[in-house]
């Protein structure tokens, strides 16, 4: 039984969060860190709601032999507050692994990156409902005037009026495929769910849709997963090319190039992110496009082909026969038609931010857009509102057309956001303060440089 049972207040809480992904933990790490900063909690009555049994980062696509394509600096927590005992550092300590570590020589494995923040999330068990997903968003309003908001789950309904969203990004699924999702077609994001379906030996025919990092690595583990498997890669452009990995356009990740993104038009804020979107888009590793492109070749030297390069490429139609599936190919620059015969698609093809989160539908009418229809988002996260009085929605990590690329599937800004939603839960009103007895973690200079 958790606090809110105990105190029969499940039905009213301080603050919602949907979602406890990095996002999610990320924020519920700052708030720990204000509680333990003060002695007191900011907020009584905190709650994440996540639709998963835990908080397992990319569980369904963590493939041997990956790593992570950012700084280990670049955690839940050290841009905003290198002592945090939520840090990779302090993983690292407590797993006895921080020399080792240091001697490994290249980033942290997605392995290891999703047991440090499984780790994180364990030790924040108490703000999160596991297996309890949002299922809609209802508005509270009085005369027209929106006020709070209902948060409905399975479970119950629960008012508040601080939502946060930290649901983060959607899987991308053309619309060729929609039809056909479940079974042998599905997103990487449910790769090991699928990919043996049945439990029985691996479909031999594949295709596998898309020019980034996630479609890449399908491509290899497929390839790899048995010496028969035939992989049709499906590219719309030259094929597979290498992420922009150069440190001059990846300063676009630095927190100040948040300022400048979003004082832009809208217009333009869309030209600057198309520009940049390299550093993290439809871009694979210099060694992932090095192995594939020496498979293929050594395919040729064989005369045993088992990876088919399909570029400037557009899917016309899928059609279910039997077992299998039936894919027409058209070359976007001659109009060539070919038809491929598969036992399975993969999706590689990313993440999207709608222009307005369906959890938010029925809130429309209150929302205030920009000129390209998404959400307005202040600077510090705060979802623009018309006709509403007391109620906050924040947007933690689904802002990436007001705040640019590091608020997309990225690392770089998870701490700095978190620190200033934070700021903005507190500005609402007067703190509602709880004791906090201090973690043994923590250090006593921490303790004694506490504000009162």
């Amino acid at each position: 039984m958790n606090q809110f049972e105990i105190e029969g207040l499940r039905q009213e809480l301080d603050v919602v969060s949907v979602g406890f992904g990095p996002a999610g933990i990320a924020l519920a790490c700052a708030l720990e860190d204000e509680a333990e900063d003060n002695g007191k909690k900011p907020f009584q009555r905190v709650r994440f709601f996540e639709k998963g049994r835990d908080s397992t980062w990319h569980g369904a696509f963590l493939l041997a032999g990956t790593d992570i394509n950012h700084h280990v600096f670049r955690d839940l927590v050290t841009p905003r507050n290198p002592r945090s005992r939520f840090s990779f550092a302090m993983y690292l300590k407590e797993k006895g692994r921080l020399y080792k570590f240091g001697l490994l020589g290249r980033p942290a494995s997605r392995v290891e990156w999703s047991d440090y923040i499984g780790w994180v999330a364990a030790q924040l068990k108490d703000y999160v409902s596991y297996d309890e997903g949002v299922l809609d968003v209802l508005p509270v309003a009085e005369k027209g005037i929106l006020r709070a908001v209902d948060v409905v789950t399975a479970q119950g309904t629960y008012r508040t009026k601080r939502l946060v969203l930290s649901h983060g990004s959607l899987p991308r699924i053309p619309e060729a495929f929609s039809a056909h999702l479940g079974g042998r077609v599905f997103h990487t994001s449910q790769y090991l769910k699928n990919i043996h379906l049945g439990g029985g030996p691996i479909a031999q025919r594949w295709l596998v849709l898309g020019s980034g990092q996630s479609a890449g690595e399908a491509v290899a583990h497929l390839l790899g997963a048995a010496p028969t498997t035939q992989v049709h890669s499906v590219h719309r452009g030259v094929g597979f090319r290498v992420g922009q990995l150069g440190q001059f356009p990846n300063m676009a990740f630095l927190p100040e190039q948040v300022d400048y993104f979003h004082q832009l038009e809208p217009a333009r804020r869309s030209e600057v992110f198309d520009a940049i979107r390299s550093t993290n888009y439809a871009g694979i590793d210099a060694d992932e496009s090095q192995a594939l492109y020496s498979f293929m070749y050594e395919g040729e030297v064989s005369g045993h082909q088992r990876l088919n390069l399909h570029t400037w490429s557009n899917v016309v139609s899928v059609e279910k026969v039997g077992d299998a599936y039936s894919v027409v190919l058209r070359d976007s620059n001659t109009g060539l038609e070919t038809t491929l015969y598969v036992d399975g698609i993969v999706l590689g093809t990313g993440y999207e931010q709608l222009a307005v989160p369906p959890l938010l539908t029925l809130l429309q009418p209150w929302l205030l857009r920009d000129a390209d229809g998404s959400l307005s988002v202040d600077r510090h996260y705060r979802v623009g509102l018309q006709n509403s009085e007391g109620l906050q929605i924040l947007a933690n990590g689904t802002s990436e057309k007001t705040h640019g690329i590091s608020d997309a599937q990225s690392f770089s800004m998870v701490a700095l956001r978190a620190q200033q939603l934070t700021d903005a839960l507190l500005a609402t009103q007067p703190r509602q303060l709880a004791a906090v007895v201090p973690h043994p973690n923590r250090s006593m200079a921490a303790r004694a440089e506490a504000r009162p």
